[in-house]
């Protein structure tokens, strides 16, 4: 039978008609029940997908923090033991250092004596003062990072480092720059002032006469923060970024070696992330991630 004689014959609205409508009837209503449940089992089935899409997330993010978590756990306990040490190497170190610097500025500062030997003893107090310098630098680095977290506005704690930095700033005619959101994090004043002089000082010791360096802040997400420093300095190769957070690995002469350790330390102990990279087209970008913002 056509569909144009089934119409037609229904349109009689005889026996016949009456029939079909009857046989054609539960057909009708299976069919609308049928995908009533196949809609409600794809629903539920997309509900499940996503559900299940967002407890990953979830577990992933936690897996994340646990794993900062126990390499700052794992650090600390290193740190205790190298505190241990270092206690001992300053106690029987800075006793002879001041000794020794002590009767070198003495000889310096004798008119009777020659001129050559005025100018040797200020060269023994200028390196006295040199190892001295490295020897705290080695004891700050070995103290094991205790966290004392409170509400810090991040950008005034910026503000607050720069300002500390305005000679090394004004003598290398500077341009700094900054970019940032007014975001409060949960973080340890003293630490984080630490993390953000360290790296604006190897900033400031990077560039030329004249560079630019840019600090900006922003939201990661609704939870999160992240912190950049840039400059335009030769930057740092791509082989080397690992390897400039590790102690006394250092590019510059001035420098310790142990400035971007101590940023490390400090960062995982707080849960956080950095990472160097490229700064496009020239110079290097210090990125801190997963900086926890204050409710």
């Amino acid at each position: 039978m056509s569909e144009g004689d089934y119409q037609a014959l229904l349109q009689k609205r005889g026996v016949h008609s009456f029939v079909i409508v009857m046989s054609t009837q539960p057909v009708r209503v299976v069919c609308s029940k049928d995908l009533w449940i196949r809609a409600f089992i794809i629903l539920l089935a997309t509900i499940s997908v996503a559900g299940s899409g967002l407890a990953w997330r979830n577990v992933t993010k936690t897996s994340e923090l646990q794993i900062r978590l126990v390499r700052a756990s794992e650090l600390n306990s290193h740190l205790k033991e190298m505190n241990l040490a270092a206690a001992g190497l300053a106690h029987e170190t800075r006793n002879p250092l001041n000794i020794i610097r002590g009767m070198a500025q003495m000889l310096s500062k004798q008119q009777d004596a020659p001129s050559e030997i005025r100018e040797k003893s200020r060269a023994i107090v200028d390196e006295t003062d040199k190892v001295t310098a490295q020897l705290n630098e080695f004891i700050n680095y070995s103290r094991p990072r205790e966290v004392r977290r409170s509400k810090i506005e991040l950008n005034s704690a910026i503000t607050d480092v720069v300002r500390t930095l305005t000679h090394d700033i004004e003598e290398k005619r500077l341009r700094v720059e900054t970019t940032a959101e007014p975001i409060a994090i949960e973080a340890d004043q003293q630490l984080l002032r630490q993390v953000l002089f360290n790296l604006l000082i190897n900033a400031i010791q990077a560039v030329e006469v004249g560079g630019h360096i840019q600090i900006s802040t922003g939201r990661a997400n609704a939870a999160g923060a992240l912190l950049e420093i840039r400059d335009n300095g030769p930057g740092v190769p791509p082989e080397r970024r690992q390897d400039i957070f590790k102690p006394y690995f250092t590019t510059n002469q001035k420098g310790t070696g142990l400035g971007l350790a101590v940023v490390q330390q400090i960062v995982l102990a707080h849960g956080w992330e950095i990472e160097c990279l490229a700064n496009e087209p020239r110079g290097a970008l210090f990125r801190i991630t997963h900086l926890k913002v204050a409710a």
